[in-house]
């Protein structure tokens, strides 16, 4: 059976169906694409975003972006696929090989977002203000809204204390010596039978901690291995994502 001539043919529509709620930006953040491209995110959520690229994208096409995302800092690498695209540029695109570690980090940020925002318009709320028909006794304040605090620039949360990541590495590269040192000691004591007399002793303990201080500084150095066991783990510590310490405290 064929149409008749009066009726034409409808094309197939299929609506952008979004699984899981988007974060919109208030902020300008920058995403770089592959092959010289880059754009503006207009929003995200934990498995892909939307942006506004200089080159446009094709559907279906696969890219390789990373952006970064603040206060707090989280930084994003994956490999992503365009799941929709226009000629002006817009496109959205799924994340395709994100870790699960990251994606949790996508999704405590867009939570602390949310809670900053709520604290924020809670203060310009009519209950900000003690009203006579709403206060209850003479004792009843506004309330307090509480906003996350994270460890400054360059410090360290250990405990209940902040330290500064020079002093961190200095204070691990200080505990590698001493026990470098201290194993050192131990089995050329074995080695000799015994425990020399103390000057001699002393001496070559100043030797050898020495010696030790020097190989290693040589080891950790520019032309061999780098930096330092304590920088590296400053580093590490200084990098893990703020959102978690953060969430941590509404769990």
């Amino acid at each position: 059976m064929t149409p008749s001539a009066g009726t034409a043919a409808q094309p197939s529509i299929h609506p952008r169906r979004r699984t899981q709620p988007r974060f919109r930006l208030h902020s300008l953040a920058y995403v770089r694409l592959e092959n010289n491209n880059g754009g503006i995110i207009r929003d995200l959520t934990e498995s892909g975003i939307a942006l506004q690229a200089v080159s446009p994208l094709q559907p279906g096409e696969e890219v390789a972006l990373n952006f970064d995302l603040f206060s707090p800092r989280v930084r994003i690498e994956s490999r992503a696929r365009v799941a929709w695209a226009d000629p002006s540029g817009q496109a959205g695109v799924s994340f395709t090989d994100l870790s699960p570690r990251v994606r949790r980090a996508v999704r405590d940020w867009m939570l602390i977002q949310m809670l900053t925002a709520a604290a924020a318009s809670g203060r310009d709320s009519i209950f900000s203000t003690a009203d006579a028909q709403l206060v209850l006794s003479p004792a009843a304040m506004p309330a307090i809204a509480l906003t996350p605090t994270y460890p400054r620039a360059g410090e360290i949360q250990w405990g209940m204390f902040e330290v500064s990541t020079r002093t961190f590495s200095i204070l691990v590269d200080t505990v590698v010596l001493i026990c470098a040192v201290l194993l050192f000691s131990i089995t050329a004591i074995a080695a000799m039978g015994g425990l020399p007399p103390l000057p001699i002793a002393a001496t070559l303990l100043m030797a050898s901690a020495a010696i030790l201080v020097a190989v290693y500084h040589l080891i950790f150095s520019d032309f061999l291995c780098g930096s330092t066991p304590g920088k590296r783990l400053a580093e590490v510590a200084t990098s893990v994502d703020r959102s978690e310490i953060s969430m941590a405290r509404f769990r």
